[in-house]
């Protein structure tokens, strides 16, 4: 890839764990997990990006989006290099049941399907998974 992404991705948080999507790359055999969302499309905002993005992916609304950071992520996926620049939010959910199940079905428009889990800073620790993009450590517990 030749040029820069915009991304949007939502951190949801809830009794000292938060929703990550788990997902892996194929080119370094290494299993990792990122929050849920994805691409701006041109003409839209960031926050229409992460309100459209959890819609398409897990089905579900969100209320009070606020930005927390932006960060720059360089990295290697899949063998290609890539370059973003990513929102960073933090949002609630509007059905409260979502914080009641353990694990979310996931689906990414390229059709490939992803489970997503609430998990403790403990439990990211045992997996030994790193979590994506770079710097986004500092901000996964932080309300």
């Amino acid at each position: 890839m030749t040029s820069i992404r915009a991304k949007a991705l939502c951190l949801f948080r809830h009794n000292d764990k938060v929703l990550l999507a788990k997902a892996y790359d194929p080119n370094k055999d290494e299993y990792f997990f990122r929050p849920i969302g994805g691409g701006v499309e041109f003409g839209e905002t960031s926050v229409q990006a992460i309100e459209r993005e959890v819609e398409e992916e897990i089905q579900q609304q969100i209320t009070q989006p606020k930005l927390i950071c932006v960060l720059e992520n360089l990295f290697r996926f899949d063998g290609q290099q890539g370059h973003e620049i990513v929102f960073i939010y933090d949002a609630k959910f509007v059905d409260s049941d979502v914080y009641n199940k353990q694990e979310i079905q996931g689906n990414e428009t390229n059709g490939y399907r992803y489970i997503a889990q609430w998990l403790s800073r403990e439990q990211i620790k045992l997996t030994q998974s790193p979590v994506y993009p770079k710097g986004i450590e500092q901000w996964l517990f932080n309300n």
